[in-house]
């Protein structure tokens, strides 16, 4: 039985565990004779260190996120040739070769920048002959992948395989699969009419206070509003206790076909650009507009997502329903979005679960050239 590893980065439930958990999910459900297992490096060294960095970082981006956005630059943001070695990385170095030899995989997925550079640092030095694939979970690539000595990309849009090209990396090598979601969100893609169902999402609803919020939705009854809350209790006891007919709010919501269900009966989504759920949501091809952007990786998300007319950025001072309406209602520029959207979905190598099954299975089998291993 071959065996697929996948590697997150921290224990939270973050973009990189869910992109991992999708392609487990496309090779398990689809191939008996495969093993799939999730590690993250860090925790599997040092359960304590990992949960205090985790919660530090939670801190960090919460409490001061101006400082965040700076570390992150001056950390991640760096020119390859002004990039140095990251010694506090290398130290898991001898623990991630303790994994390989208990874990024996087959082929490894990075879905996060750090074991991808550990990886490819033992690559180059001849400690692991594995094939190593790099899964970049947002729209952009920070300096710290390794590239290299790794054998694959799976790469969110065009301009980034334009990139790696012009870093020596082989054409057949990468390919453009936008973010991997799970394939019950590729299942049933509705095209959506405009019924005014706004979905609202982002956890404790990022720099959104629940206050303005509340002001702002009273006042209108144009747009039904559903509002995830996720784990939040308190903040859907608060919505809840809005009493407003127009406003919904959702609990945590476990089941992907549940989700996707929620999904098609939307109109638009307001939420923050973490790159899956934006991923989700193109391949819905529902409006988006971003309430906020946490320091670091959602800003340059966002910043991709506007060049290109992906997506639209709220203003906090104007109402909110006079922004959605102003884009939701103009005809002319829901056309341009749909264009936008679709120029992006077309440029994907893989549009269908069945495409992503496929995929996966002649991934496997490490078939040495794209044409071999994308399906027909």
């Amino acid at each position: 039985m071959k065996k697929a590893l996948f590697l997150p980065f921290l224990t939270m439930q973050t973009g990189h565990h869910q992109v991992a958990d999708a392609l487990m999910d496309f090779i398990a459900l689809h191939n008996e004779d495969v093993e799939v297992k999730k590690v993250d490096l860090l925790n599997y060294t040092s359960p304590i260190v990992e949960k205090v960095i985790s919660h530090g970082y939670i801190s960090w981006i919460q409490y001061a996120p101006t400082m965040y956005t700076k570390f992150y630059s001056k950390m991640f943001d760096k020119q390859k040739e002004e990039k140095s070695n990251f010694k506090l990385y290398e130290m898991l170095l001898k623990h991630l070769i303790r994994l390989l030899e208990e874990e024996k995989p087959d082929i490894i997925f990075c879905t996060q920048s750090i074991p991808s550079y550990l990886l490819n640092k033992l690559k180059q030095s001849g400690h692991c002959n594995i094939p190593v694939v790099n899964v970049y979970t947002d729209f952009f690539m920070n300096q710290v992948w390794g590239l290299g000595a790794i054998d694959y990309h799976f790469v969110p849009m065009q301009e980034m395989k334009d990139a790696l090209c012009q870093k020596g990396i082989a054409e057949s090598n990468i390919f453009v699969t936008g973010i991997p979601v799970h394939e019950d969100m590729l299942r049933t893609t509705a095209l959506h009419n405009f019924a005014r169902n706004i979905l609202i999402a982002g956890g404790n609803l990022g720099l959104m206070s629940c206050a303005n919020l509340y002001e702002q939705l009273k006042q209108n009854k144009s747009f039904h509003y559903y509002i995830l809350c996720g784990t939040n209790k308190k903040l859907y006891q608060q919505v809840l206790a809005w009493k407003l007919p127009n406003v919904i709010p959702i609990s945590y919501i476990k089941s992907r076909s549940e989700m996707n269900h929620l999904y098609d009966q939307m109109d638009a989504i307001v939420t923050k650009p973490g790159g899956v759920t934006v991923s989700e949501v193109l391949h819905k091809k529902l409006p988006i507009f971003v309430h906020s952007a946490l320091p670091g990786q959602e800003e340059r998300n966002l910043k991709y997502l506007t060049e290109r007319g992906l997506a639209y950025t709220l203003d906090k001072s104007e109402c909110l329903h006079h922004q959605l309406e102003r884009v939701l209602l103009n005809e002319e520029m829901m056309s341009d979005y749909r264009k936008q959207v679709a120029t992006y979905l077309n440029n994907l190598q893989l549009k269908t679960a069945e495409d992503w099954v496929i995929f996966m299975q002649n991934m496997l089998r490490k078939k040495a050239c794209s044409s071999a291993i994308l399906p027909a």
